[in-house]
């Protein structure tokens, strides 16, 4: 607790990423090795694929609690979350997608699949709400890399799925029309 503001996560780290992946390929179905993979970037231990289904087991537990019993189903070769409608945040990703626009979305869908508030990420991220409101907005055109690790930190990404988000927000680089660091007009004395 910090400051009256409960901080730990929504859900454990594995549970949010499995959550994550599950729901940006909502009705299709996810292989567990694609699972694996995004939990565990570098070399999963041998029981990775069990720690997977209990990941996905304590999901449903936690999906049956808001009502939701039966959106994650068993299909070969792994799981399938079913969504009646996919909210635009949601949809799969467009790498040629470069936008500040496009990054805001790819935050506010961590943000919301894990159920938070911008005031709860902030606390949790130690990044203010505004600085989280402008992003998720598309008002800030390059965010800092320490904002966004220390946000990344916050919705407890890791392995691909914080890899993706960094990779967004360093994405979109500014062509004409933009100030740059370092490029912007110095004012002429009057």
């Amino acid at each position: 607790m910090t400051r009256g503001v409960h901080t730990e996560p929504i859900l454990p780290g594995r549970q949010a990423i499995v959550l994550h992946v599950l729901l940006r390929n909502a009705n299709r179905v996810v292989g567990i090795d694609r699972l694996v993979d995004a939990v565990w970037a570098a070399e999963p231990p041998a029981t990775a694929r069990a720690q997977v289904r209990i990941c996905v087991s304590a999901l449903r537990a936690n999906l049956g609690r808001i009502g939701l019993p039966s959106a994650i189903v068993a299909e070969p070769p792994g799981y399938l979350m079913r969504v009646t409608e996919v909210a635009p945040a949601l949809e799969p990703m467009n790498p040629e997608d470069e936008s500040p626009a496009h990054f805001g979305n790819l935050l506010r869908s961590h943000r919301q699949s894990l159920g938070t508030t911008q005031r709860l990420l902030a606390a949790r991220s130690t990044v203010s709400v505004r600085a989280i409101r402008d992003l998720e907005h598309g008002r800030v055109v390059r965010p800092r890399r320490d904002t966004v690790r220390l946000i990344a930190a916050g919705l407890g990404l890791s392995g691909q799925a914080r890899a993706d988000f960094e990779r967004a927000a360093a994405a979109y680089r500014p062509t004409t029309g933009t100030s740059a660091p370092g490029t912007h007009r110095k004012r002429r004395p009057v």
